[in-house]
């Protein structure tokens, strides 16, 4: 049975108005019974549009998600939404894992929230010629536009009272002024690979001597003078953005849902850029030989030089302040806390060098865990403690500052754990992911840990699922899927039915097995759950397939995402939250059940009518 979808009349019934409201206090309740909280991830470029304002990308700023979708979500009890890191990014490359400039990403700008300063024809245009699919963004379109009408905006804004701007720029210069400046270097030098520059430019802030020093800062003003309405231009852009994020967090905090931010583990070109001296030459980060990557992964990112990072006496060096205050900024805007992508390389790092086409074992390693390598061995740390120091001297405080803890922190650890990573991990009691896409087993989750079926870099769940049941007939692969489907039922059982006639209908029916696998997230020990939103939603396309170039980072959310979710719930498509809530009770065995039996009653009549 192949499982399809129909995105055309006929959806799911929504409840109505007198039953809504139930219905949300049904599901936190079953949340609270559990001690759960479910959280979706969702990228600003995936945010849903109504098509009067549909720019061909969405943001979580805008007023669609201000007035559709965050209303939408509380409904559903979701507590938390996990967006991307949300800064600016090569305009040739949609990846946001790959920052250029840490600064906000201009095509997070609600430019309907720009009226008066963007004119009606030209909003109106924008909207009018995008592209006429509202369930992809198309970049080349956004990249050409956007541009031109934050301009317009900037342009319209210089007529009036500037105050505003100036009050934000004396703040803020410290830490954007070089992003200011790589933008207009990038022109001259035409290209924004800043080691492509001419020497002077390439070395902007790393000039050795006082004659030299002087003709860098002589070379400052002179880019600050001739070309001060650009620069201006590139502050007012994130002013823009930065009231627009604390006016949603504002508004979000009210409907008790916070957004998550997201740290790349790539430092941006600017900030390799600015601060040469902090890094290592000629080495970068990758991922050594591993099941996913027998010759490792080339990721060309800069690496921090170790001794930058903490003083003899172990107190913070140049390099530690530097972290310190990239991971302020981060916690101080993304009041749900922060995702820390591949936590690995912030404790134990996979280093090779850039002079050589390949990685050997002798040109590459783990920078604090290779004490016999000749290239390495220096880096070597000697204890536990030296190991959590990045976590516990930078990152757990600067969460600490903004109010946050450790549990704030979701450090995404998948792949290989060298030990003292899995040490640290597990000293720190830190909330890493698990996936059961990647066959893991949702009852072995430790309470502190995020469970997941899949993330951005999975095939949505729909399409995991079209695969594992083609193992049924590939002979090698039929022992996977008979432990897999195995272990989940015993793992979600609900009491009171036939354990054969329930893994049977796992092993025959793919919906009933998708059914099984959303309550395996509810029966496991994990407190919290986070769900991707082509998973949610049940959308069978893949958003993000790692070191795929074309086609990746685009899906998103259509206009009508509400008919799509009801419509898609009614074919067995999605996640039924009653329905996995009440699952996950009745797991629990007859006396939890009964002890529960008027919110089970509930949960079974949202559940009914989500497939009426």
């Amino acid at each position: 049975m192949l499982i399809t979808t129909n995105y055309g009349p006929g959806f799911g019934r929504k409840p109505n108005l007198s039953e809504m409201k139930l219905y949300t206090k049904t599901i936190n309740d079953g949340l609270q019974v559990l001690d759960k909280k479910v959280g979706i991830i969702l990228h600003n470029s995936s945010a849903p549009s109504v098509k009067s304002q549909n720019t061909g990308i969405g943001s979580l700023l805008s007023e669609t998600t201000e007035k559709k979708l965050v209303p939408f979500l509380k409904e559903h009890a979701f507590s938390t939404i996990q967006q991307e890191p949300n800064t600016l990014r090569s305009m040739k490359d949609s990846s946001p894992y790959a920052p250029v400039d840490m600064a906000k990403n201009i095509f997070m700008t609600p430019l309907e929230k720009l009226a008066g300063l963007i004119s009606v024809g030209t909003y109106s245009a924008i909207v009018a010629n995008a592209p006429q699919n509202d369930e992809r963004t198309d970049y080349n379109y956004v990249r050409e536009n956007y541009p031109k009408a934050l301009k317009e905006a900037w342009e319209n804004y210089k007529k009036g009272d500037m105050s505003e701007l100036k009050e934000f720029k004396s703040a803020k210069s410290n830490e954007l002024e070089a992003g200011a400046l790589y933008q207009i270097l990038s022109e001259i030098n035409k290209t924004d690979k800043w080691k492509k520059w001419n020497t002077l430019d390439k070395n902007l802030f790393n000039m050795q001597g006082l004659k030299q020093i002087k003709k860098a800062q002589s070379r400052i003003e002179e880019l600050k003078k001739n070309y001060s309405d650009d620069i201006d231009f590139y502050y007012f852009q994130q002013m823009i953005l930065e009231k627009e994020i604390q006016a949603a967090n504002k508004r979000n905090k009210e409907a008790n849902i916070t957004v998550i931010g997201d740290s790349p583990v790539a430092y941006s070109a600017v900030e390799a850029w600015k601060n040469q001296d902090l890094f290592m030459e000629d080495m970068a980060l990758g991922v050594g030989p591993d099941y996913f990557s027998p010759e490792g992964q080339r990721w060309g990112f800069p690496v921090l030089k170790p001794e930058t990072i903490f003083n003899p006496d172990g107190s913070l060096g140049k390099g530690g302040e530097f972290l310190k205050h990239r991971y302020e900024k981060m916690f101080s805007e993304a009041p749900g806390g922060v995702r820390i992508d591949h936590i690995i390389g912030l404790i134990d790092p996979f280093v090779y060098s850039t002079k050589e086409p390949k990685m050997t074992e002798t040109n590459s390693g783990r920078l604090y865990s290779s004490p016999n390598s000749e290239l390495l061995g220096k880096y070597a740390k000697q204890s536990d403690e030296d190991y959590e120091a990045i976590i516990t001297k930078i990152i757990i405080p600067a969460a600490e500052k903004y109010g946050l803890t450790k549990e704030d922190i979701i450090c995404e650890d998948l792949g290989e754990l060298t030990p003292p990573v899995d040490k640290t991990m597990k000293d720190l009691k830190l909330s890493g992911i698990a996936i059961t896409e990647f066959d893991y087993r949702g009852r072995d989750t430790a309470p502190e840990k995020i469970l997941m079926l899949g993330s951005h870099d999975n095939p949505s769940f729909i399409e995991y699922t079209e695969n594992l049941f083609k193992e049924r007939e590939n002979e090698d692969r039929q022992e996977h899927f008979a432990r897999k489907t195995q272990h989940l039922a015993e793992d979600t059982a609900p009491y009171g039915q036939n354990f054969d006639t329930y893994l049977n209908d796992i092993r025959q029916d793919k919906k009933k097995f998708m059914a099984a696998s959303f309550a395996e997230l509810f029966t496991s020990p994990a407190k919290r759950i986070q769900i991707f939103f082509t998973d949610f939603f049940g959308i069978p396309k893949t958003y993000n397939t790692p070191g795929k170039r074309h086609g990746c980072w685009t899906l998103r959310l259509p206009e009508k995402f509400e008919d799509l979710y009801y419509k898609n719930i009614k074919e067995g498509l999605g996640l039924n939250i009653p329905e996995a809530i009440a699952t996950a009770i009745r797991h629990k065995g007859e006396d939890f059940a009964n002890s529960h039996k008027e919110l089970l009653e509930n949960l079974d009549k949202y559940a009914r009518i989500l497939k009426e």
